[in-house]
């Protein structure tokens, strides 16, 4: 069955100066309640980080958290299932380290089971600390509830060189919110602890029209697009017209035939595109393409 998805993202998860008491949140909204849309079309965006707390974005959360009563509570590094699983977590506190090399205190609020095709997966609700207490790490939904947050092994490095650089990691675990990027592809079927790395990142390559592989976004909210990928976790059943093929360092090639996101939407040209033109682009995986996209 065809799975159409769309993007935005959520690095690590973006964190602020501990002591900031405001979560300044990336515009960017989708249709659906969770966030995914397994079946049907969701809207493209741009955001990496999910949420931004000041500006400041988490380089990752340590393994090592501490239980309500003070006894050590460590991250899984199975290779069957993701860092975070069960409830047992709830209540636990956690150290992450941000970007500008402060330690961040989290907190886990809530678990909830993820349901088929993702059962092996737990959501959770979780706080970080400022000055004046505890605030909602990914923000709120429209309802007012608290986003959840699902755990994915490694990280996303925020560096200047490449905002979306994937680096697997056994001391550091990420934390994705709902309804952006890498909590999106995750759900896809997109999880390391099957061994589906190389399709995770390019997921969120694709999703943000990362063409160059720079962590810079060419398209906007408001885009539909279709994926499907070289290991059958999502597989293409309808006409699109191919877009572009997708590894984890950006676009493999462009189909010149057709319009491209950042024609469409923004009238980009992002320089690395002219050279990697073709006309065939998107027919087949045969090239070493991991994910393919299609437009209407």
């Amino acid at each position: 069955m065809k799975k159409i998805i769309a993007s935005l993202a959520v690095l690590a998860v973006a964190c602020a100066d501990p002591g900031d008491e405001l979560l300044d949140e990336v515009g960017q909204d989708t249709t659906s309640s969770n966030g995914i849309s397994l079946n049907g079309i969701s809207l493209n965006g741009i955001s990496l980080n999910g949420i931004s707390l000041n500006g400041i974005s988490l380089n990752g959360i340590s393994l090592n958290g501490t239980s309500l009563t003070g006894v050590a509570v460590t991250a899984g590094t199975s290779t069957t299932t993701p860092p975070l699983s069960g409830a047992g977590v709830v209540g636990s506190t956690w150290t992450a380290t941000a970007s500008n090399g402060s330690s961040v205190k989290l907190r886990i609020d809530s678990a909830a089971a993820g349901a088929s095709p993702n059962a092996d997966l737990w959501f959770y609700r979780i706080s970080y600390q400022t000055s004046t207490g505890w605030s909602p790490l990914c923000g709120l939904d429209a309802v007012s509830q608290p986003v959840q947050a699902v755990s994915v092994a490694g990280v996303w490095a925020a560096t200047t060189a490449d905002a979306a650089h994937y680096m697997a990691s056994t001391t550091k675990f990420t934390l994705a919110c709902r309804g952006k990027t890498i909590a999106k592809c995750v759900e896809l079927g997109y999880k390391t602890y099957k061994g589906y790395t190389n399709q995770l990142t390019s997921c969120v390559r694709l999703l943000r029209a990362d063409y160059c592989g720079t962590g810079f976004s060419n398209t906007v909210d408001g885009t539909t697009l279709n994926l499907y990928d070289n290991v059958g976790v999502q597989a293409d059943t309808q006409a699109w017209k191919p877009e572009a093929e997708w590894t984890p360092t950006g676009a493999r090639c462009v189909n010149s035939n057709n319009n491209a996101r950042y024609q469409l939407v923004l009238a980009k040209d992002p320089k690395c595109v002219r050279r990697v033109e073709t006309t065939t682009c998107g027919t087949s995986f045969a090239s070493g393409a991991v994910l393919i996209d299609e437009l209407p």
